[in-house]
């Protein structure tokens, strides 16, 4: 019973498996072609939610997280950061079910993107963390490197140097162990230059130039390269300038302005080049006031018409200074508002400080108080935020761990309840098998004593057969003799007796005797024929063929099969002995049952052929086939190799999947007599 309730859940679950198969490749394709970056980005955007449309038709958690992580991605291509944030968060759900940590470490460090561009540190940080630890985990430094850059760029920006430094540090470290390659390249010339601008906030200047000129280097060894050393230029002539050095910081801004690639490749730092040009011009010679100014007015022009605040409020900035200290109040007044305004747009604290203390030097009375009170209170909170924001990464760093610490614990209480019932359920398992087994054991026992008694059945038929050709022999030739001994005794004397007619020479006599005579030859030479016939000691071939016969058309028709049988009628089949006979029955028995329970055929064919002194015996079936290399071999498979070995035959077996089966068997002619 227990088998057939197994047969019976297996067929849904192969259907159910073979649909699955289907599904994952269609899965896989879509997938990939998702990821062709020789397509459109709408392109694959479609063949990324074709597969996470059919990923939702598999109920496999893992699938679906990969999936949903793909879309999730193509969203970003786009430009839908919304369902970027939404299918990555779902990847990370989904993906924490299955404890899947390659998907749960790159959801994390989608999620940190996502909030890092939308300038909520605090969750941005968060997420990094996590994909940082994960990744160590994974042993996967150039991904972890990556993950400690971004963390070093939103504790650079939330003025908590401290933290930047060690985790820039960190990252770098992890990037030197690494294969050297454009993209490592590039993250350690950007973390060089983090480290500068650090030092730089520190007044450590010496140092941001020494990390600076590592930042030179590195940026002639990245392909295409010259952007990320003339950027590094800028930023060390800011530096130099904090030292004091005028004439040479101008120097390095010159070389940014009259370099003639630079407006093509990057205006914005262009723009950033001609007005820190224009502004150390002024600073050196007051008499260049009015060219420093017209070139910040181009240079707004330009920003402006790139939609580029964050360059025209600070060109706004050095408009304000230059016409505050060249003494021309209104003027000076109007930028610095203009200044104020865009650092408010911007959220830009540093320049609305400087904003408030230009107007509170150039307004009057209460007018200027309220600018330098507002100046006064910003600056106050701003020291505070910055002390808030020394800790504030080392308490998310601190929270993160417990939260992890805790999930642990839950996951090895959950692993313990786990194992658990997995040993119960193999436990089960196991008695169900040992019970299985004994009844397979029981029923093999009975098929092979009814193998032997069908054995016997068919020695007990030879055997009769035998004594019914030996009785048939006997009478033939007991009939022949007495043909030959008596009535073709009496004949012969009447034909003797008719020869004395020949003294009678009336012609009617004659006419007569002639007529018996010949009429008596006749006879004669008829019975003498059919003697002769009778005498021979001829054996039927026919009742192997026909005991064949029986049973594939028994079996056939059982097993509601259509059926052929070709046999070679110059196939001495008394030659075999009844061994050899008993063998090739049972071969057929078999294979028609295997036909049966495992080829799901509706037509069969077999045949018996003599081709220079081998007998080849061959069935064939048109059902499901099979792959013969990883073809389990069975008792029924195994019963026929032991035959043909017993035989000294050859046994060959060949399938393919759904184009049926064929095994063929030869036996020597000459070896079985």
């Amino acid at each position: 019973m227990l088998k057939y309730v197994f047969a019976f859940l297996l067929v849904p679950i192969c259907l159910l498996g073979q649909t699955n198969n289907k599904l994952l490749d269609s899965i896989l394709i879509f997938r990939n072609l998702s990821t062709d970056a020789s397509i459109s980005e709408l392109e694959r955007f479609d063949y990324a939610l074709k597969s996470h449309n059919l990923s939702n038709q598999i109920n496999i958690d893992s699938t679906k997280a990969r999936s949903t992580l793909n879309l999730a991605f193509t969203y970003l291509l786009t430009g839908d950061y919304l369902n970027y944030r939404k299918y990555s968060h779902k990847t990370l759900k989904l993906s924490e079910t299955t404890n899947d940590t390659l998907m749960i470490v790159k959801a994390n460090h989608y999620l940190g993107y996502y909030y890092q561009y939308n300038t909520q540190n605090d969750s941005a940080y968060y997420y990094y963390y996590r994909a940082q630890n994960l990744y160590r985990y994974l042993n996967n430094p150039v991904e972890e490197a990556y993950v400690l850059q971004n963390m070093a760029n939103i504790q650079e920006s939330e003025k908590d140097y401290v933290g930047c430094e060690k985790n820039a540090v960190t990252a770098i470290k992890l990037l030197q162990k690494a294969e050297q390659n454009d993209e490592n390249y590039k993250s350690l010339w950007a973390l060089n230059n983090i480290l500068a601008v650090v030092s730089e906030r520190l007044e450590r200047r010496d140092e941001a130039i020494s990390y600076y000129n590592k930042s030179i280097v590195i940026s002639k060894k990245i392909k295409n390269g010259k952007i990320y050393y003339l950027n590094t230029i800028n930023n060390l002539a800011y530096t130099i300038e904090g030292q004091g050095n005028l004439n040479r910081a101008l120097e390095f801004y010159e070389e940014l302005a009259n370099d003639k690639q630079l407006f093509k490749i990057d205006t914005k730092l262009y723009v950033i080049a001609i007005g820190n040009a224009a502004r150390l011009k002024f600073a050196i010679n007051p008499e260049y006031a009015q060219e420093s100014k017209d070139i910040l007015f181009n240079a707004i022009r330009i920003s402006d018409s790139l939609g580029d605040t964050i360059n025209e409020m600070g060109n706004y900035g050095f408009l304000a200074n230059i016409y505050n200290k060249t003494a021309i109040r209104d003027s000076a007044i109007f930028y610095s508002k203009r200044l104020l305004e865009f650092a408010r747009i911007t959220n830009s604290n540093r320049e609305r400080l400087q904003a408030l203390k230009l107007l509170g030097e150039l307004e009057y009375g209460e007018i200027a108080a309220d600018y330098l009170n507002n100046h006064i209170r910003l600056s106050d909170s701003l020291l505070k935020n910055e002390r808030k924001a020394r800790d504030k990464f080392t308490r998310i760093e601190f929270e993160t761990d417990q939260l992890i610490a805790e999930k642990e614990q839950i996951s090895k209480e959950r692993l313990i309840f786990l194992l658990s019932s997995i040993g119960l359920f193999v436990a089960v398992l196991l008695i169900i098998i040992i019970i299985n087994q004994r009844s397979k054991n029981k029923q093999l026992r009975f098929n092979q004593m009814q193998q032997e008694a069908n054995e016997n059945i068919y020695n007990l038929m030879i055997a009769q057969q035998n004594k019914v050709e030996e009785g048939r022999t006997q009478e033939k030739k007991r009939i022949s003799k007495e043909l030959h001994d008596g009535v073709l005794g009496k004949l012969f004397g009447t034909r003797l007796n008719l020869d004395s007619l020949n003294t009678k020479s009336t012609k009617e006599a004659i006419e007569t005797r002639d007529k018996y005579l010949k009429g008596l030859k006749d006879v004669e030479e008829e019975i003498r024929k059919i003697s002769h016939d009778l005498s021979n000691d001829f054996v039927s071939e026919s009742n192997f063929v026909d005991i064949m016969e029986t049973l594939i058309e028994t079996q056939a028709q059982a097993y509601g099969l259509n059926f052929s049988f070709d046999n070679n009628t110059s196939i001495n089949w008394e030659l075999f002995p009844n061994k050899t006979k008993i063998h090739i029955y049972r071969i057929v028995q078999e294979s028609l049952q295997n036909i049966y329970k495992h080829a799901n055929a509706t037509t069969t064919k077999i045949s018996f052929k003599l081709k220079n002194n081998v007998i080849f015996i061959a069935v064939e079936d048109d059902g499901n086939g099979f792959n013969v290399s990883k073809a389990r071999k069975g008792i029924g498979l195994k019963n026929i190799q032991s035959r043909v070995k017993d035989m000294k035959g050859e046994f060959k077996i060949s399938s393919q999947i759904n184009s049926g089966s064929s095994f063929e068997i030869m036996i020597p002619q000459e070896k079985t007599v």
